[in-house]
């Protein structure tokens, strides 16, 4: 398997050639450039006209319900759950971040994402709310914020070791990358193979749509039925402050919740000329063949894109499918 590297050096090639191409465009004239010869005959009344817009300015601003942190930890105040991929959830990362891009390389479906710009929130505020709700979940925050900013405790590769790492991977498994300058952490991009889209029940066609017509990316997390998401959220904290994880339940496109075993491993690489880390962030996960389908994932297709049958071919077990008026809103 190709390095994931050797995949976004491309991806940064194809980008700086595009920004360095200089686009010339030949003036034309319109309205503004016509030449208007003062003291004419021409009525100008029209343009002593005013139009006034009357536009209400609320007194204050609502609270942001996104925090973006220097340490990339992600995490909403609220959840937009119409905008869910069936009863997937929604990648934290897509509250920060938009798809700029979107590759298919061999089995792996490769999502390069660009920072929306939003202020950063302190530490101490984030430290005040998470302390309102519980006291534990700031302390593992507190770890996984550490984890991602102390750079003493890089596990810094060269890039041979990550292409052996990575001809050696099995199974279903997203990665994420990220990259640390001067103090602040950002994702670039996601990666999800088909396996992995196998197991959550969709296909490259409803992931593709989904993407393009929300702009987000969607999870399998189930998290562990506790009603107070604060739990939920501390174990998350936890599990990516030590990198371990081990067996945690899922869930798929129709809703079904099914357990696996989680591994995660991460490699920083150092870039010399900027100065900058990269972290590659793997997350493997083993599951029960029993819980990958394809037929259902056919199902899940029909319904997402609202799709009936018009015919059944017994002799070659083709179905031609007719996709009804209107898109299905999720």
């Amino acid at each position: 398997m190709s390095s994931f590297l050797n995949v976004q050096k491309t991806i940064n090639q194809e980008k700086n050639v595009a920004l360095s191409k200089q686009i010339q465009k030949k003036k034309r004239k319109n309205q503004y450039t016509v030449e208007f010869n003062f003291g004419s005959n021409i009525d100008v009344s029209q343009l002593k006209e005013i139009i006034v817009i009357n536009q209400n300015i609320p007194q204050c601003i609502p609270q942001n319900i996104i925090f973006r942190l220097n340490s990339n930890i992600q995490f909403p105040n609220t959840v937009e759950s119409q905008y869910q991929l069936g009863f997937l959830n929604i990648d934290p990362h897509s509250y920060n971040y938009k798809v700029a891009r979107y590759d298919k390389y061999n089995s792996y479906h490769i999502f390069n994402l660009e920072t929306i710009h939003r202020p950063y929130t302190s530490f101490e505020i984030i430290k005040e709310v998470l302390m309102k709700e519980d006291a534990s979940l700031f302390e593992s925050f507190e770890q996984f914020h550490k984890k991602n900013t102390d750079i003493s405790k890089y596990n810094i590769v060269n890039e041979s070791n990550l292409i052996e790492f990575e001809r050696n991977i099995q199974g279903p498994f997203t990665l994420y990358i990220q990259k640390n300058k001067n103090g602040v952490i950002t994702t670039t991009a996601r990666v999800m193979n088909d396996a992995y889209l196998q197991m959550i029940g969709v296909n490259e066609e409803i992931l593709k749509d989904y993407v393009f017509q929300t702009g987000m990316l969607p999870q399998s997390f189930a998290g562990d039925g506790n009603p107070r998401w604060s739990q939920t959220l501390a174990i998350i904290f936890k599990c990516n402050a030590s990198m371990t994880f081990g067996q945690l339940m899922l869930v798929n496109y129709q809703g079904q919740k099914f357990p696996v075993y989680m591994k995660s491993q991460n490699f920083y690489l150092f870039n010399q000329e900027d100065n900058s880390y990269t972290e590659y962030l793997y997350y493997f996960y083993e599951v029960d063949q029993k819980w990958i389908n394809n037929k259902q994932i056919e199902e899940n297709s029909l319904d997402y894109f609202n799709r009936k049958s018009i015919s059944n071919n017994e002799d070659t077990n083709e179905v031609e499918y007719q996709k009804r008026c209107g898109f299905r809103k999720l």
